[in-house]
């Protein structure tokens, strides 16, 4: 199974104070940037290590402004969202800061903020609006502390289980089991809460799983079997149903760094690389 030694990323988005991007396949080399910076891990978990520190494991973390650094993205994928330091919101995340440290490492889950179908689409379909509507909700789920935005936390777990599970484990009734449910209730109750039935979501949830380990660097033929798909065939086919692109356009039209600017007055956004000092 080939892994690519470069990063893989979709699109950068830039607005005025903030830009956002997905990122995979890389080892990154001691950096430092002069904004602060979120990651999200949006499939396993990914590696990090402050300048002479130690390698950890991490599912989210925030990174001080001027950080010396280096990320691992570990077969994983990340959504990285960068912050002006001097805003009202990097403020208010600043305090959660432990004192004198220039990491920290938040209770976040994004699933429990923005569903596996936004994020496919984000990922699949540059657009800023829609990119800036999930920064916002992680932002949002930060700042306030909220969970997730569903009025049943049945469904909330339901959501976070088909996010977080291998998709081939995934079944309704080992779900509806979990969440102490029959079968017909919880479809029934997850329409009802989130607006799609769970077979949509959970075959949305796929797309999304397969699309990563593409980013990862892994084949197509691998990253069907890996999202629980029967062939690349049939990933194919469910992709271009639900999304309107092939996973071979996919990876052509991510194979260059591009720039969205969407804001007349962008992020001063600059990142420096440091050589090891032991």
């Amino acid at each position: 199974m080939k892994h690519r030694m470069s990063p893989f990323t979709s699109f950068y988005y830039i607005w005025n104070e903030s830009s956002a991007v997905f990122y995979s396949s890389s080892l990154t080399p001691l950096h430092s940037h002069n904004t602060m910076q979120l990651v999200l891990d949006i499939q396993n978990n990914f590696r990090f290590r402050l300048e002479n520190g130690p390698w950890n494991n991490y599912k989210s973390l925030i990174i001080r402004e001027n950080v010396i650094h280096q990320i691992d993205t570990n077969k994983s994928v990340q959504l990285i969202i960068y912050l002006d330091p001097e805003t009202s919101v990097s403020k208010a995340i600043q305090s959660a800061f432990p004192p004198g440290k220039d990491i920290y490492e938040p209770d976040l889950n994004i699933y429990h903020m923005v569903n596996s179908d936004e994020l496919e689409k984000a990922l699949v379909h540059p657009e800023p609006a829609r990119m800036k509507n999930i920064v916002n909700k992680v932002l949002s789920g930060l700042c306030l502390k909220i969970g997730s935005g569903n009025s049943d936390k049945r469904i909330s777990l339901v959501e976070q289980l088909i996010s977080n599970l291998d998709p081939r484990s995934i079944s309704i009734r080992m779900l509806a089991e979990k969440c102490f449910l029959s079968e017909s209730r919880l479809r029934s109750l997850f329409r009802k809460v989130t607006g799609t039935t769970i077979h949509h979501y959970i075959l949305c949830n796929k797309i999304r799983f397969a699309t990563n380990q593409l980013m990862a660097g892994n084949s197509v033929s691998d990253a069907a079997f890996d999202g629980g798909f029967v062939d690349s065939s049939h990933f194919h086919k469910m992709m271009v149903k639900i999304f309107g692109i092939t996973p071979s356009d996919f990876l052509q039209n991510n194979k260059q760094k591009q720039y969205l600017i969407c804001d007349s007055k962008r992020l001063h956004f600059k990142t420096k690389l440091h050589t090891q000092t032991s």
